[in-house]
């Protein structure tokens, strides 16, 4: 089972670009995209909070991580794909300790996806998002 939202690109507030260049996670990413991702998200405003979009489409899920001991939040996921990116997984994410608004998902891949589609803040873009019940292949 799938779902498609559609959302607006917004600026985020820089912390994914350190979370995903963190090894635990840069490693986990890795493995979960198979490719060395991009070090930052892209954030999207979605038309429904993502305890919504958990309950419409299971998410798998990253535990919390003690790294040089201190805890670090995990995080909810689903596979998805972008239509201009015909080919391609994409990692959809909404970390546990997120300080962004509930309606706020952020979007991992080995690319700078704000270059390669050409997004500016306040530009739209649907993504197929994949339950956890279905394994990309």
């Amino acid at each position: 089972m799938h779902v498609v939202v559609e959302g607006k690109v917004i600026t985020g507030f820089g912390v994914g670009a350190k979370y995903v260049a963190m090894p635990p996670y840069n490693i986990i990413l890795t493995e979960l995209i198979d490719e060395e991702p991009y070090p930052g998200t892209l954030n999207l405003e979605i038309n429904k909070t993502y305890e919504e979009l958990i309950k419409e489409c299971a998410p798998s899920i990253i535990r919390s991580l003690i790294v040089n001991g201190v805890e670090r939040g995990g995080f909810y996921y689903w596979f998805g794909k972008i239509p201009e990116l015909p080919g391609e997984w994409v990692l959809i994410i909404r970390p546990y300790l997120s300080k962004h608004k509930p309606n706020v998902i952020e979007i991992i891949s080995g690319h700078n996806l704000r270059e390669k589609l050409s997004l500016e803040d306040g530009k739209l873009l649907n993504v197929k998002i994949y339950c956890a019940d279905l394994i990309p292949s």
